[in-house]
Formats: structure tokens, sequence, C-alpha cells
């Protein structure tokens, strides 16, 4: 097996298939306790909450996934994929924060 084969492995098995498993299981299973720090008392809408946050974390493998077959059919190197996987991750961070600004119960 070749070097290409076996990361793309590793990006995949690794990387892209527990960030779609898990978000699938957010977003769309409604499985909220996957959330760290879960805490639906805090929360005012806790099912579009887990969807904003489920969806960023899908795509994120998903992006994740098309990164790794983009660098293993050559079409971006070690460093493109770098830089690419660092800006991809930092895609649930601006879902997080509004969701925690949209769907937090404010206090009277």
């Amino acid at each position: 097996m070749d070097e290409l084969t076996l990361g793309l492995l590793f990006i995949l098995i690794g990387a892209a298939l527990p960030c779609i498993v898990l978000g699938f299981l957010v977003a769309v299973k409604q499985k909220r306790s996957l959330i760290a720090g879960w805490d639906e008392k805090k929360i005012s809408n806790p099912q579009a909450f887990a969807r904003l946050v489920g969806y960023s974390v899908l795509v994120l493998g998903v992006l994740l996934a098309l990164i790794g077959f983009a660098w293993y059919a050559q079409l971006i190197d070690e460093i493109g994929m770098s830089i690419a996987i660092f800006l991809t991750s930092l895609i649930p961070l601006p879902c997080i924060a509004i969701a925690h600004k949209k769907y937090r119960k404010r206090k009277c």
C-alpha cells in the first residue's frame, strides 16, 4: 500500500468518518448529550441548537473527506492540504458561537 492510500485512509477513518457520524447523531438523531458541556436548562430551543452544531460538524467531516480525496488525486500538495484542513477545522467555531448567542436562555 503506497503512502497516498495510507494517508487517505487515515484522513477518512480518523477524521472525516467520526465527524460525519457525530454530526449526524447530533443534528438528525438529536443525541444532544454528545455535545460537550451540554446543559439543556440553559438553552431555549435545544433541537435548533443541536441542528446548527451537528450540521456544522457534519459539513466539517464532508470537507475533510473532500480535502483527503483532493490530496490523494494530487490536486493539492501537503502544504495546501494542511492549510485547507486548518481552515476547515474552524467551521464549527462560529456556528457554536452563533448557536449560543441565538438559543441561550436570557435571564430576566
